[in-house]
């Protein structure tokens, strides 16, 4: 069965790869089908055998069949090592500015040297270590000592604000003498705020920093390399966020992020097999015009095609895009939406009538063509599974 027919002519069918060669934005209000269609859409590309990676924050795509499914905070983590800086705050939706940013770095860097050299837990104490043995220290510190006692993060970064002594009895040869108690009362609220979110269970269980012998988690960017760079059977990836579902900006940061190590990857590459990247309900985590240059979705959708990765995406407006990133989508299915601004906002020919769509229906667009009004066809597990709720 085809992902959709046109409904003109009963014996159609849609071409899908006219559909998906290119960037999806499939638009639609609530109830009116967006996530139905998808899931046809996707049931049709495993047939073909083409790979596709869903980040799903409410959980919706997992009754897809074939997928391999990974839960934040059940089976799969995000390791806090991975990331620079500027990622972890982002995740974390910490807005410092540079000084606090530098420290946070600093205090990464000391916890990496406290468990690789010093084969400890805790804290590396900055007081009273001399400066030469310190870059010492730093020199040891292979690449591959990455990982560190994320759990200390807060508890290091005070440890950042030691200074000399301010009277005669300075040392300069030393990181440090005692605490710089006004940097720190000033600072204080932004690291009981970092202590605060380690803490918070959902962050716990993201960032997985506890011991659990027996239990078997799977690294976020392990995955995602995985299905990038090897060519799936008919399998979909799913990516269940709902995890973070109360904290949109770190979903936000989280997609932006594995969006662009993602292309990085790929670019970088000779892999030449095709992506398709499904972000549903975008919506949530859409970057505003401002901050479009350096998040991943905007990055995929200028720079994806030449790393063949294509995105399908689904949000309730076409005016939750910024225009910059409205522009990079040449293919559209329009479900039902109602709002007249909204409908404006499309530029749509006269013959196309969106507030009137029953459920299943819409109007396609794809690059060069003119609009089709279709029908998307249910696959038949979707369709058996409608009809045991029934019974």
């Amino acid at each position: 069965m085809a992902f959709a027919i046109l409904t003109s002519s009963a014996n159609s069918e849609i071409d899908i790869q006219s559909v998906v060669d290119r960037h999806l934005l499939v638009v639609g209000q609530t109830g009116s089908g967006k996530t139905t269609s998808v899931l046809a859409l996707l049931s049709e590309l495993q047939k073909k055998n083409q790979t596709v990676i869903v980040l799903d924050p409410t959980g919706e795509y997992t009754k897809l069949p074939n997928t391999v499914t990974y839960r934040l905070g059940e089976n799969a983590y995000l390791a806090p090592d991975q990331l620079r800086v500027d990622e972890l705050m982002a995740v974390l939706n910490l807005d410092w500015g540079p000084r606090l940013r530098t420290k946070l770095s600093q205090a990464i860097l000391d916890l990496r040297i406290a468990r690789h050299l010093c084969k400890s837990n805790g804290i590396f104490k900055r007081q009273g270590v001399l400066i030469a043995d310190y870059q010492q220290d730093l020199r040891r510190l292979a690449t591959w000592m990455k990982d560190y006692q994320f759990a200390k993060l807060a508890e290091q970064l005070i440890q950042e604000f030691v200074v000399p002594y301010a009277d005669q009895r300075a040392d300069f040869n030393y990181l440090g003498q005692e605490l710089a108690q006004d940097q720190l009362r000033q600072n204080w609220d932004q690291i009981i705020t970092l202590a605060t979110r380690i803490a918070q269970p959902e962050f716990h269980k993201l960032f997985d920093y506890d011991p659990h012998p027996g239990t078997f988690k799977v690294e976020l960017n392990y995955l995602f390399k995985q299905f990038t760079s090897q060519a799936s059977e008919h399998r979909t990836l799913v990516i269940d966020l709902s995890l973070l579902r109360q904290y949109p900006h770190s979903q936000e940061a989280l997609i932006s992020t594995l969006l662009k190590r993602v292309l990085t990857l790929r670019l970088a590459s000779n892999i030449k097999f095709p992506v398709r990247l499904v972000i549903d309900e975008a919506h949530r985590y859409l970057p505003k015009e401002a901050d479009l240059v350096k998040n991943g979705i905007f990055q995929i959708a200028r720079e994806g095609r030449k790393a063949h990765l294509t995105l399908i995406l689904t949000t309730q407006s076409p005016l939750d895009l910024a225009p910059r990133l409205r522009s990079q989508f040449s293919n559209c299915l329009l479900h039902r939406i109602t709002d007249p601004v909204e409908v404006r906002s499309l530029n749509l020919p006269k013959k196309v009538d969106s507030t009137q769509l029953l459920v299943g229906k819409g109007w396609l667009h794809c690059d060069g063509d003119e609009w089709q009004e279709i029908q998307v066809q249910l696959p038949e597990w979707l369709t058996n599974k409608n009809d045991q709720n029934k019974r």
